[in-house]
């Protein structure tokens, strides 16, 4: 929502017209008064949270440090807006720089509490940037002191040239003294140069008096949303080509005669193509209501899983308490394996010191990583072989590395050749597996983390020239509240594809962070559409789907009480309807039936004069798919 649009227009038409210059300055007045009219929804409740002078204190801006150099630079200027006279221009120098570490920096200057309301709003516009998309953008995040910096708002803002009024309410959760709130406007995480400036910012406070749904809230989007984005054709001709075959059913009766008019039914069974999601052992094992619903559930939506946590080092040495053991995570397997699912394992060696088992951490001292025992490498070789023997006939791939850009305290020890020695030791005992390198910052963020992207390539690139035995490129997928554009998640997953033309590619841990269903829904109609389209994709795996056992419990598919979202809805009505083969027909004179469908496995009925055959078939790419029924 942004309130500036209506002053614009009417400034854009006064203009058209031409009016005499006396005439538009007598308008003017009522221009401006039209515009505040329609910006004026605030209750008057509210108190400010902000000092007058607070984008004129020395410590306004924190130009952070990427690299030796500042992110970004910020002066105030003069600024021709209705509302306000000044505004802080920005000017980012060091674009890779996180955007956490080069901002605008405004503390409260009040206490605040839990169950209060706060409204973040503020002006933004870009004045030079050469993004493709023509706009400006910078992160908006309300965060608490160290040493969690704990955000209760995180958002992109993103304008053209015209100012662009953002309103961004959000309801605390902690009690916090004076300046140990702080609203932070970043500069940083994009790959270009750009100059943006931001003025009339408010913090605004409204305690428990007022509800989120009474304050004015922009709505986040990504760009590709709108039902006519041009990418949507290109899409779905890649589907109609890499996505489905020719089939091609022949009826002969028993002197090799062709049957006329032999009715065939043909129906699919299963996808192909893999769409996923996580699950938890506890639950596909358990004897609760709950547990039985989330059974069926993952029976209705998805084809292939795996277990989201219990797979990791320290569940598997039963580190994580009682709901996690071996027995039961093998025993979830195994239910998978039994309901013909293809399945994941999340993950062989996640190489940071906080997500190692007790007895690796014992050994890893911060400063003193070289010197580190080499015994952690034996006993990493051995968890290896442990793990990989004992799951070997219940998985089809494993995540072998997981986010190695931000965890590589082992590597820090010993260096990076330990990953191709992973890769190897999986090698041993899982002699036909898919190995993946998984790692997140490559889809989200609008695919702007360059420095990230870099690191995974060459982590990618090493492994292939020491011979590391990969087969698969982990894209994880936790998007946001502006989650990616859709023409950009195309044009990575691509650049990846072009350049390593041998390695599949997943979309590993898919959820979208926000608190706006609808937005949920059609961004996961999107990215499915996207990603489903590039032949080298081989599945989107969703990283949970019941609120009731997700990390993100709003980004789920269904409330924790089982009611349905619309993103459920969305996930259902493509992979199981738009993308789905239900077809019926005759054979024709030669005794032939034609189609085309969906790469996956089918039943084909044939009835004639009062018989019928039901035969089980695949329709895969490498085959001639021909089927042959004889009465």
């Amino acid at each position: 929502m942004h309130l500036l649009h209506p002053f614009s227009s009417l400034l854009r038409l006064a203009s058209a017209f031409k009016f005499h210059t006396s005439l538009f300055k007598f308008l003017l007045p009522l221009l401006c008064s039209l515009q505040f009219a329609a910006a004026a929804t605030l209750p008057t409740a509210g108190e400010s949270l902000l000092s007058e002078d607070a984008l004129s204190r020395p410590w306004a801006f924190y130009p952070g440090k990427n690299q030796g150099q500042p992110v970004a630079q910020a002066k105030l200027v003069s600024a021709q807006h209705p509302a306000f006279r000044q505004a802080m221009r920005v000017q980012v120098l060091r674009p890779d720089g996180k955007f956490y570490n080069g901002a605008i920096q405004l503390p409260s200057k009040q206490a605040v509490h839990a169950g209060d309301t706060v409204l973040t709003r503020l002006h933004f516009r870009s004045v030079h940037n050469t993004e493709e998309t023509g706009n400006g953008f910078a992160t908006v995040f309300l965060q608490g002191p160290p040493p969690g910096y704990k955000k209760y708002l995180i958002r992109e803002v993103s304008a053209g040239h015209d100012w662009q009024t953002y309103s961004l309410p959000v309801k605390l959760t902690d009690d916090l003294a004076p300046e140990q709130l702080s609203l932070f406007i970043g500069a940083g995480g994009g790959s270009k140069p750009q100059t943006w400036e931001v003025g009339g910012i408010e913090l605004i406070n409204y305690g428990s008096s007022v509800e989120l749904s009474d304050l004015p809230q922009s709505q986040a989007t990504y760009i590709g949303r709108a039902p006519d984005a041009p990418w949507r054709t290109a899409a779905n001709e890649r589907i109609e080509r890499y996505r489905k075959g020719d089939i091609c059913i022949q009826v002969f009766d028993t002197d090799g005669n062709p049957i006329h008019g032999a009715a065939i039914e043909l129906r699919q069974q299963r996808h192909a193509y893999h769409f996923g999601s996580v699950i938890t052992a506890a639950l596909i094992t358990g004897e609760s209501q709950d547990a039985e619903i989330y059974r069926q559930k993952v029976l209705e939506l998805f084809n292939q899983s795996g277990t989201e946590n219990d797979l990791k080092w320290g569940p598997w040495q039963n580190e994580w308490g009682q709901r996690y053991n071996r027995a039961q995570t093998l025993e979830a397997l195994q239910w998978l394996r039994d309901h013909h699912f293809y399945t994941r394992g999340h993950v062989l060696v996640w190489p940071g010191k906080k997500h190692l088992p007790r007895n690796i951490q014992a050994y890893l001292q911060q400063d003193q990583l070289q010197r580190t025992d080499p015994i952690v490498k034996e006993i990493t070789l051995a968890h290896i072989e442990d793990i990989t023997s004992a799951t070997a006939h219940l998985l089809d791939e494993w995540d072998v590395v997981n986010e190695p850009y931000s965890n590589h305290d082992l590597m820090d020890a010993f260096g990076d050749t330990l990953l191709v020695d992973w890769f190897k030791a999986a090698r041993q005992h899982l002699p036909t597996q898919q190995l993946y390198l998984n790692d997140y910052g490559i889809l989200s963020g609008n695919g702007r983390d360059l420095a990230h992207h870099q690191h995974y390539e060459q982590t990618l690139r090493t492994l292939i020239d020491a011979g590391a035995p990969i087969t698969g490129m982990g894209m994880q997928g936790h998007f946001g509240a502006t989650p990616t554009a859709i023409n950009k998640v195309y044009q990575i997953i691509d650049q990846f594809h072009k350049r390593f033309p041998q390695l599949n590619i997943r979309i590993t841990e898919f959820d979208i962070q926000s608190d706006d269903p609808q937005l949920q829904a059609d961004y996961t109609r999107d990215l499915l559409t996207i990603a489903f389209s590039h032949p080298a994709t081989v599945g989107l795996q969703c990283w949970g789907f019941w609120a009731g056992a997700h990390w993100r419990p709003e980004s789920a598919m269904y409330t924790k009480d089982w009611q349905e979202k619309p993103n459920a809805r969305e996930w259902k009505r493509l992979t199981r309807e738009l993308w789905w083969t239900k077809l019926d027909g005759q054979s024709n004179r030669d005794g032939v039936f034609a189609a085309r469908g969906f790469y996956g496995d089918y039943t084909v009925k044939v009835s004639h004069q009062g018989r019928s055959q039901t035969v089980h078939f695949s329709l895969s790419q490498d085959s001639k798919n021909e089927l042959v029924i004889q009465f």
